[in-house]
């Protein structure tokens, strides 16, 4: 094939890529002279309004772990999730790690230590473990979170029972992160709405209440309710379904009071008679960060006095680099000084002037700089693409002739297919007719049939046609010589007189059937012709039997890592394992079932999305291999795919019932006798090792890099570098139905099938694991440590998990029944069989 076509493609890209950046030139020196505020922060947050943007930063969500006793019923303790919202209501710079300087007011039930789990309507007996305190999206965009342990020292307005009624507690931050506390209101001014933290900036949407008695939502609960993030105002009257702990405030954004468990509400008098009793908060502090904000958002909002407002905003983010608001509107009020919104003499001779190394430049003379530039880039352009039109057309001509040069070649071949496809379908064997009378003049002629001319396949030694391309029996190639070795025949040997043969089509004209799974399932009967293909030569006994149809078992070996950069972080992968004997057409074979799932969505849902597929390949497969006590031929492999395609349900309809965006990539492999059926989705894949080829791979990776290759856009070996490898098109969970690639490996003693995550492949060059392999042939449990150290040794970026299955001879004892379990995850269950 002529590579000319795609070297004309490539340099067309090369000019597409240059005029692009020429245009992104362009744009760029255009957005300097127009406005030295180019880089201005975006508008987004300034849309938001006084009285949510001043408290929204002092809003945090705050998430309640509560552990249950171990009891007859419940023999392993059982964790219970509280989600509500809490204000920082003071915080000052720390003297030291012990010094609790942040002070979060909540609604007691949350968090309360009386021994049950007041948040939740049945009132479960349980003991406070654990708070995570979560900021909101608008004090910093990046997921900004506190785990506090207890003993934790919670205050309460009644008597240490802090039951409906609000709660303080305090932690600790370096002084390099004072944090801003919400302001509470002097006077009794009447309050304005609520701040609640939702899903987005366009919803009002909250978390769903805790439910001990949903088990699917309380192991999902945490990872739900850290996706409610963002500031939004709520209405007074509307506030009846509102979170515990929503605080109350008024027109200036200053705390009024908190909206409490049952609708009931803290009110601003109450608020401060609490904060009087504490001895730590009776003392003001100071606190830069907070005082800052405030003097900020007043010049900003209420004096449009810009200039002051950056200069506070710029103090509040340098005392705190965390508080990324604070930085976005110093960018804002810098820009909104120089629209000239507010006219400032530095300002305006900052607007009218760029310096460039050390020299201020005016405006004027920039542009005329940059028009010539722009004139004199147009000209090249022209130039270029003038000649470039020039090449394109002559090559255009090139490769149309090249291509009918190619229609002819395909012509010729196509021909020359046709005739030798005729000359076998029209090829019958010769024989000789038997006379009905014996005239007296041949009366001494032998009797003898003709001989024919007989050929042989060299591997296998079933007969063959002349001619023929392929044996019938074993499919060798058998191709032609000029010679005709190939086609000599063997001597004749004489045969004795016979009755008259009819004729007989040939092997190779004898058609194969596909036999459909689904179809024998529902009870429908395939037409079979009579003269199908036989798939297996007659056996005489048993014993010859079990040695034809049960030749290999397998000998599996696991092993998962973490990896290196990821080991304080669940591991997404998930591998299992499992062996056992099940019937094939009449007849007893062992199999293997090996799975690996590399998941995704962040935190633990990547590894509930793999593990979740597991289990209902698991569910989908094993009673089947079990109970069922024929499967067809070609059943394992639609079996097998169907396993694939439930879990994909599966996955997809928990993200359906939990709003979540889980995922995983999923490779099998089900080895029955001498053949495997292996299937992908994602990018996790399947090797087959042999001893006299090497290293290959059998799966498809479905991402963006193998598209790019298979398209010719990069090489392969891009595929470990491109800043796209990491991104998938196909995976479990997406959508209610996925493609599943299934594939049909014939087997040998001595192969080996690895199964791996995209962890082992992406550190780890195929050459590379073919010498590991290969320099661990004799022990499997070694060569899968071997190639786990690899991996780790190359990077250790993300988890790899390495399934190694080795082909090894069958014991001649009878087979055992029943399922082998090599390796699960551990929250799998083995269901009933």
């Amino acid at each position: 094939m002529s590579t000319h076509s795609f070297k004309t493609t490539r340099k067309r890209r090369a000019s597409w890529y240059a005029c692009s950046i020429l245009g992104g030139f362009l744009i760029a020196l255009q957005a300097v002279l127009v406005s030295p505020t180019a880089f201005a922060a975006s508008t987004s947050v300034a849309d938001m309004p006084r009285d949510v943007v001043r408290p929204g930063v002092s809003v945090v969500r705050l998430i309640a772990s509560y552990t249950q006793a171990e009891t007859e019923n419940r023999p392993a303790p059982n964790e219970i999730k509280c989600t509500g919202l809490g204000v920082l209501i003071d915080s000052w710079p720390s003297t030291n790690s012990s010094d609790q300087n942040n002070w979060i007011l909540t609604d007691g039930n949350l968090v309360g230590s009386s021994g049950e789990v007041s948040c939740i309507s049945s009132h479960p007996a349980a003991k406070l473990s654990s708070v995570e305190l979560i900021f909101s999206n608008l004090y910093n965009p990046e997921f900004i979170a506190y785990t506090l342990s207890v003993p934790l020292t919670i205050r309460c307005l009644k008597d240490n029972n802090c039951s409906n009624g609000p709660a303080l507690f305090a932690f600790n931050t370096d002084s390099a992160h004072t944090l801003p506390f919400l302001s509470i209101a002097n006077t009794n001014t009447a309050s304005a709405h609520g701040i609640e933290l939702t899903k987005s900036s366009s919803s009002l949407s909250t978390p769903p209440l805790a439910n001990n008695n949903n088990a699917a939502l309380n192991a999902q609960y945490e990872q739900v309710a850290r996706q409610f993030l963002s500031p939004n105002s709520i209405a007074l009257n509307t506030m009846q379904g509102s979170e515990p702990g929503t605080p109350l405030v008024n027109q200036d954004g200053e705390l009024t009071g908190l909206h409490l468990q049952d609708s009931a509400s803290l009110t601003l008098s109450d608020i401060k008679q609490f904060l009087k009793q504490q001895p730590e908060l009776a003392v003001p502090h100071l606190n830069t960060v907070a005082d800052s904000w405030a003097r900020g958002i007043t010049d900003y909002y209420q004096l449009k006095n810009y200039t002051d407002a950056h200069i506070a905003f710029q103090s509040a983010a340098q005392a705190n680099p965390q508080f990324a608001a604070a930085a976005d509107f110093a960018k804002l009020s810098l820009n909104a000084a120089g629209s000239g919104e507010q006219r400032n003499p530095s300002l305006d001779q900052q607007q009218n002037s760029i310096s460039l190394f050390g020299l201020s430049l005016p405006l004027w003379l920039l542009s005329i700089v940059g028009l010539g530039i722009l004139i004199g880039l147009l000209i090249l352009a022209s130039l270029l693409f003038g000649r470039s039109r020039a090449l394109r057309k002559r090559r255009e001509h090139a490769l149309n002739a090249e291509y009918a040069e190619a229609e002819r070649k395909a012509a010729i071949d196509a021909e020359r297919i046709a005739a030798m496809e005729a000359q076998q379908q029209t090829w019958t064997q010769p024989t000789a007719p038997i006379p009905n009378e014996t005239p007296a003049s041949v009366s001494n002629a032998s009797t003898h049939p003709l001989p024919t001319e007989e050929l042989h396949c060299p591997r296998c030694g079933e007969p063959v046609l002349k001619g023929a391309n392929y044996c019938s029996n074993c499919r060798l190639f058998l191709s032609p010589s000029e010679s005709g070795l190939h086609l000599r025949i063997p001597p004749l040997l004489l045969q004795q007189p016979t009755a008259p043969i009819v004729p007989n089509n040939s092997i190779a004209e004898q058609p194969t059937i596909e036999m459909r799974p689904e179809a024998a399932r529902n009870g429908q009967t395939n037409q079979i012709d009579k003269e199908a293909t036989m798939h297996f030569a007659p056996i005489q006994s048993q014993d010859e039997l079990s040695a034809t149809i049960i030749p290999l078992d397998t000998r599996a070996s696991t092993r998962t890592n973490p990896g290196i950069k990821r080991k304080h972080k669940p591991n997404e992968d998930s591998h299992f394992a499992a062996q056992g004997t099940l019937n094939i057409s009449s007849h007893p074979l062992r199999f293997g079932l090996f799975v690996v799932a590399d998941g995704m969505g962040g935190h633990a849902n990547g590894q509930d999305a793999s593990r979740r597929a597991i289990q209902t390949i698991a569910d989908f497969m094993l009673p089947r291999l079990i109970k069922e006590v024929d499967i067809q031929d070609s059943a394992p492999g639609q079996l097998l795919a169907e396993a694939v395609q439930s879990a994909n349900l599966a996955v997809h309809q928990n993200n359906m019932e939990l709003h979540a965006d889980m995922g995983t990539t999923v490779t099998a492999a089900f080895v029955v006798g001498s053949t495997a059926y292996v299937t992908n989705v994602g990018d996790s894949r399947t090797y087959l090792y042999r001893l006299s080829q090497g290293l290959r791979k059998i799966t498809l990776d479905h991402s963006v890099v193998a598209s790019l290759v298979e398209a010719g856009i990069i090489k392969p070996d891009d595929i470990y570098t491109h800043p796209k490898r990491n991104q998938i098109y196909r995976s479990l969970g997406e959508k209610p139905n996925v493609e599943v690639d299934l594939f049909t490996v014939p087997l040998e003693l001595g192969d080996k099938l690895i199964l791996c995550s995209d962890g082992l492949w992406d550190m780890v060059r195929d050459p590379k694991i073919e010498e590991t392999i290969k320099s661990h042939t004799d022990n499997s449990e070694e060569c899968a440590e071997a190639l786990i150290q690899a991996a780790l040794d190359g990077g250790g970026e993300d988890n790899v998990t390495v399934i190694v299955a080795e082909i090894i001879k069958a014991s001649k004892q009878t087979p055992i029944t029943g399922i082998q379990l090599l390796a699960k995850p551990e929250t799998v269950q083995i269901p009933q069989l």
